[in-house]
């Protein structure tokens, strides 16, 4: 029944960006989604983008949550087009919670009364956290966010362009495996028991590249980005030459 009622709420969300896709050419102008997950996205830009002219943007290239833009023909569609603006959330360092998380975040946000889909990426950082929003309501979190958890926190806005993210940083490991299916790499690379793997895979809470996969025998390959609900998120970096014991190096890095 669950996933009777997810697909029709995915069907019903690809209705209507098909309507806003038609509605852009109709009415000869420029229109945005609210921000959806990757997968999502991915799985509709699929659907419009020999259709229609689409983009998908978030804030910045590496965003997770993103927005999906079209336009007619004619108009030329940027990431300027995109409704987003950047809130800079700043907490009190001397009174409050020195390790307020993303979900402490998100929570305050959306406890003013906030739809999800009006929020982009929320990025914590050591000296503020950055926090991809619908212009529209930037303005009003600005107002009315006083606390994260029990911190007091003071919020600016910007442009997202005028972001700066600092660098990545991997961690680097290299594992050891009998194959490049997901099961194998995954399980090192995250250190589970491979029918611990196969489980979540069931589940269907592992991504690749923010795809779902459900099936454990799929085969990776380098630059791939897995995720494990609840786990976090790994990227292949390197594929390297066998052991003499028949088995695959692979480079990884966790975040």
């Amino acid at each position: 029944m669950q996933k009777t009622q997810k697909q029709a709420e995915d069907g019903l969300l690809c209705a209507k960006i098909l309507d806003m896709a038609k509605s852009s050419v109709a009415h000869h102008k420029k229109t945005a989604t609210d921000f959806m997950d990757r997968n999502k996205s991915n799985l509709y830009m699929e659907k419009v983008k020999f259709q229609f002219q689409a983009m998908a943007f978030g804030g910045n290239e590496a965003c997770e949550r993103r927005m999906i833009a079209f336009a007619p023909e004619e108009m030329t569609l940027t990431e300027q087009d995109f409704p987003i603006k950047a809130l800079h959330i700043t907490k009190n360092k001397k009174f409050g919670q020195s390790n307020l998380s993303h979900r402490d975040y998100l929570g305050a946000i959306l406890g003013l009364g906030i739809d999800r889909a009006k929020v982009g990426d929320i990025i914590v950082l050591e000296e503020e956290t950055i926090c991809y929003i619908h212009k529209d309501l930037a303005e009003y979190v600005q107002s009315n966010l006083e606390y994260v958890s029990h911190t007091k926190v003071s919020v600016s806005i910007s442009d997202i362009f005028a972001v700066t993210l600092p660098e990545k940083v991997w961690n680097f490991h290299t594992i050891t495996v009998a194959s490049l299916r997901l099961d194998a790499i995954a399980g090192g690379a995250f250190h589970l028991a491979r029918a611990k793997v196969q489980q979540q895979i069931k589940k269907e809470v592992v991504q690749v590249n923010w795809n779902t996969i459900i099936s454990p025998s799929f085969l990776v390959k380098e630059g791939d980005m897995i995720s494990i609900r609840g786990f976090g998120r790994v990227k292949i970096f390197e594929i390297g030459k066998k052991t003499k014991k028949d088995r695959i190096c692979v480079t990884v890095g966790r975040e």
